[in-house]
């Protein structure tokens, strides 16, 4: 006997009408992440041709990146390597 295997996951399109808290693993959303509320702070510091060539970010980098927006105190703060 053969045994008929399907990907459960994968049908999740729709949540169950039973159960409205069940995951849906299967949607058309797109994660583009962060509004940003400023412009890049790179755009305007004068060490970003230092940090373009050391492979380095600042704290105000790190928070735009993840935040979209910094302090203007973050600028050329605890610069750091990229992993």
């Amino acid at each position: 006997m053969d045994n008929i295997w399907w990907d459960a996951e994968a049908y999740r399109g729709v949540p169950d009408k039973e159960d409205p808290n069940a995951v849906v693993y299967n949607t058309t959303e797109v994660h583009t992440g962060p509004e940003n509320k400023r412009e890049c702070p790179c755009d305007t510091c004068p060490l970003a041709q230092q940090c373009l060539e050391n492979a380095t970010e600042c704290s105000a980098m790190r928070n735009w990146c993840s935040k979209g927006d910094y302090k203007d105190s973050d600028l050329q703060r605890l610069l750091r390597g990229i992993k």
